[in-house]
C-alpha cells in the first residue's frame, strides 16, 4: 500500500492500514511531516505553530492520541469563554439556534444574557414594550426545543457511529479467517508489492514536483475566516476554533458560559493533570501537554513500528493504472501497490489524477484555498498586570468588515495549563490574520505583520508591552473554502473514482477541515480498502 502525504489524514490512514498487517509506504513531498499539526518552539517554550486542539464529539483525533500511546499526556482547558471583538469592545460570544458561534451549547438561563450582548437597545426597548418581551420569551422558548432537537440528532449520529464501526469490524474478523491472509491480490505477487527499483524517469509531468504531497500546504485544521467545515461554523481549531491554523480559539463546553470564567472540564481542579474521563461529559476539545503537534510525530512512530516506511523529500510525480494495481513514480524510484490514498490538497490530487481520471481532477482543480499567517508572541507576565481582557478567557474573535487586521487571538497561556506552567515567566498568545480573498496583507514582511498584530492587539485589550519573541508562521493555501455545492462535488469526485480500483481520496479539501475530520477521513479510506482487499 501507498500513501501520498504525510499530514495527519495521510498518517491516520498510514496507521490504520498498518495495524490491519499490510505493508505501507508513506511519501511526503517536504522534509516534515504532520501538515497542519506542526510543533515549535518560542523563548525556549514548546508551542503550537498550527493546530493545537483535538474536538472531542468527533472522537477520531483523542482515540487516535489514546492508540498512539499520548492518552496520559491528553488536557483539558483551563479557559474555555471566549469574546467578540466589535463595536471597539470584547464582547460575550451571542448565541444561535441554542450555540454560540464556537458551537458550544447554550442553556436557556443565558440565552438573555447573549442576547443582551447583541443587541442591547432590544432589552432597552423591552422596559416600555410588554409586547417585545413576550416575543424574547418565546425566543427563549424556541430555543429550549432547538437544544432538544440538537440532543436527538446526537444520539442518532453516535448510534450511526457505532454501527459502522460493528460493521467494520465484521469485515476485518471475516479478512481474519484462515485461507483470506496474506492472499494475494493479484496474480503472482503479493498483495502489496515490493519496491521496484527504476532509472530515474526523464521528465516530471507539468505542474507537479516539490509542492506535491501533504506538507505545510496542505489543511489538516479549521478557521471561520472563509472556509467553513461541515462539520459546523467553528470546526476544531484550535485548528481551537478548529485544530486548524485560522483561529485558535477553542470550542468550548457549557461549563465555560459568560459568568463562569476558566470554567474547564467538570470535576477537574485548575492545574490538574488528570486523564479526562469523557464518559461524564466534558469541553469540546483537549489538547496535549507539549502540544498537539507531537502528535503527528507519535502516529509517525506507530506506523514506523508495525513496520511501515515514511519516506520525506519523496513528492509523488506520476501515477498510472497498471494491470498489476498502481504505479507511483518518484525520482529515485517506481513504486508498485494494489492500494493508493491520496492524502494530498485537492490542486495536487487533480495533478496526479489528470491522466487517469481527468473529469475527477477537473473538479479537484477547482477546490478553492485561502492562505493565512500566525503571529506568536510571548510576553512577560508581569507586563500584563492590570489587564482586564485576559482575565478567564482564551482568547476572542474578530468579526469582518469591523476593519481590524487580525481575526482572532488565542490567549495560549491562560486556555493551556501546561504551558502556563512551563512558561511561569512568560504569558504566550498567538494572533491570525488572512481571510479568504483578502490575503494581500500576508505579503507583508514578518516585522510588518507583527506590528499590525500589537497594533490590535492593543486597540483590544489594553496591551501596549513589547514581545520578548516572535514567531511569523505563513500558512499558503493552507485551508480547503468549501464554496456553494461542495458536497455534492466530492461525490462526483469519488462517483467519478469508482472504476479506479483500491484509489481512495482523503484529506481537508473533503470532508471537513479540522483535525478529527481529518484523521476520520483517512481512517475512513483505509478501512475501504482494507474491506476491498479483503473482499
Amino acid at each position: 500500500m501507498v500513501v501520498i502525504g504525510g499530514g495527519i489524514a495521510g498518517l491516520a490512514a498510514a496507521h490504520r492500514l498498518t495495524g490491519a498487517g499490510l505493508r505501507v509506504t508513506l511519501l511526503e513531498s517536504t522534509g516534515r511531516i504532520g501538515g497542519k499539526l506542526r510543533s515549535g518552539e518560542l523563548a525556549g517554550t514548546p508551542v503550537d505553530l498550527g493546530a493545537e486542539a483535538l474536538r472531542v464529539p468527533r472522537p477520531e483525533a483523542v482515540d487516535l492520541a489514546r492508540a498512539v500511546g499520548l492518552g496520559d499526556r491528553l488536557r483539558v482547558p483551563a479557559a474555555t469563554d471566549a469574546a467578540l471583538w466589535t463595536r471597539g469592545a470584547l464582547r460575550p460570544i451571542p448565541s444561535c439556534r441554542g450555540r454560540d458561534v464556537l458551537g458550544r451549547a447554550r442553556t436557556v438561563d443565558t440565552y438573555e444574557v447573549s442576547l443582551r450582548a447583541a443587541v442591547p437597545q432590544l432589552f432597552e426597548a423591552a422596559r416600555h414594550d410588554g409586547a417585545l418581551l413576550t416575543g424574547v420569551r418565546a425566543v427563549r422558548r424556541r430555543t429550549a426545543e432547538q437544544q432538544r432537537r440538537l440532543a436527538e440528532e446526537r444520539q442518532a449520529a453516535e448510534r450511526r457511529r457505532i454501527a459502522e464501526e460493528r460493521r467494520i469490524a465484521e469485515q476485518r474478523r471475516i479478512a481474519d479467517r484462515p485461507g483470506t491472509a496474506g492472499q494475494p491480490g493479484f496474480p503472482g505477487r503479493p498483495r502489496s508489492g515490493p519496491l521496484i527499483p527504476r532509472p530515474r524517469p526523464g521528465f516530471i509531468r507539468p505542474g507537479t514536483g516539490p509542492g506535491t504531497g501533504t506538507g505545510p500546504e496542505a489543511g489538516t485544521g479549521a478557521g471561520c475566516a472563509g472556509p467553513v467545515s461541515p462539520g459546523g461554523f467553528a470546526g476544531e481549531l484550535g485548528s481551537g476554533l478548529s485544530s486548524a491554523p485560522g483561529t485558535g480559539l477553542p470550542g468550548g463546553s457549557a461549563d465555560g458560559l459568560p459568568g463562569q470564567p476558566g470554567g474547564g472540564f467538570p470535576g477537574a481542579p485548575r492545574g490538574a493533570h488528570t486523564v479526562p474521563d469523557l464518559s461524564r461529559g466534558g469541553p469540546d476539545y483537549l489538547g496535549l501537554d507539549g502540544g498537539a503537534g507531537t502528535l503527528a510525530g507519535a502516529v509517525a512512530d506507530a506506523v514506523r513500528a508495525a513496520g511501515g516506511e515514511i519516506l520525506r523529500n519523496t513528492p509523488a510525480l506520476a501515477l498510472t493504472r497498471g494491470p498489476y494495481g498502481w504505479e507511483v513514480r518518484t525520482a529515485a524510484r517506481t513504486l508498485l501497490c494494489d492500494g493508493l490514498v491520496l492524502a494530498t490538497p485537492a490542486w495536487t490530487a487533480a495533478t496526479l489524477l489528470a491522466a487517469e481520471a481527468p473529469l475527477a481532477a477537473a473538479e479537484l482543480s477547482e477546490v478553492a484555498y485561502a492562505s493565512m499567517a500566525l503571529v506568536t508572541m510571548a510576553f512577560r507576565r508581569s507586563h500584563l498586570e492590570g489587564l482586564t481582557a485576559f482575565d478567564g478567557r482564551c482568547g476572542f474573535l474578530v468579526p469582518p468588515g469591523d476593519g481590524h487586521t487580525i481575526k482572532a487571538s488565542t490567549f495560549l497561556t491562560r486556555k493551556w495549563d501546561w504551558l502556563s506552567e512551563r512558561a511561569k515567566d512568560l504569558f504566550l498568545l498567538r494572533t491570525s490574520i488572512g481571510r479568504y480573498g483578502q490575503e494581500e496583507v500576508l505579503y507583508l514582511d514578518d516585522a510588518d505583520l507583527v506590528s499590525a498584530a500589537l497594533r490590535d492587539l492593543g486597540e483590544a485589550t489594553g496591551l501596549t508591552a513589547r514581545p520578548v519573541a516572535t514567531d511569523v508562521t505563513r500558512w499558503i493555501g493552507g485551508l480547503p473554502h468549501y464554496a456553494v455545492g461542495h458536497p455534492a462535488r466530492v461525490t462526483r469526485v469519488r462517483n467519478g473514482l469508482s472504476a479506479l480500483p483500491g484509489l481512495r481520496l482523503c484529506g481537508a479539501a473533503y470532508d471537513g477541515v479540522g483535525v478529527a475530520d481529518c484523521v476520520a477521513s483517512g481512517q475512513r479510506a483505509a478501512d475501504e480498502i482494507i474491506a476491498a482487499e479483503a473482499a
